[in-house]
């Protein structure tokens, strides 16, 4: 799983740890789950040089809540749960399983829940990877010409 989308299934098991979580396309194309579930979608915009050892990379995510049918109704799932996290974490959030910290662009955040069955929630986000490299052996021992300390 990308680092990305990872620390996005951090961020909602921790907004709701009752809902489970699909991130395989099409799976949730296909219809084959029981809500209530969150499918969760990352798709890279731009990844740019930020400095030597670093690149700034810019994407878009999309969280579908399903709700669960009850009594033959669907019953609505708040988004202020993850709304809280994200206003209590300043649109920053750092992810438990790899420590990846994305920061979200709260003027993209947009939250659509006029479909009965689901709410769309939407933002754009950005973080920084390092580049990886070869590993060097460092020089730990001087050798300076004319030198008798």
């Amino acid at each position: 799983m990308e680092k990305d989308l990872s620390t996005l299934v951090d961020l909602v098991n921790q907004a709701y740890p009752e809902l489970a979580i699909i991130v395989n396309l099409e799976e949730w194309l296909s219809g084959s789950f029981t809500p209530p579930v969150a499918f969760i979608e990352t798709q890279s915009v731009t990844e740019k040089a930020n400095s030597l050892t670093t690149y700034r990379v810019i994407a878009d995510a999309g969280i579908v809540i399903h709700y669960p049918k009850e009594d033959g109704y669907y019953k609505a799932v708040s988004s202020e749960p993850l709304r809280t996290i994200l206003r209590k974490e300043k649109y920053s959030y750092r992810g438990k399983a790899d420590g990846l910290l994305i920061d979200i662009n709260p003027s993209t955040l947009e939250v659509n829940n006029s479909k009965k069955d689901r709410t769309e929630i939407t933002f754009r986000f950005e973080y920084l990877l390092t580049v990886p490299r070869e590993k060097v052996e460092k020089i730990n021992t001087f050798e300076v010409e004319g030198y008798h300390g």
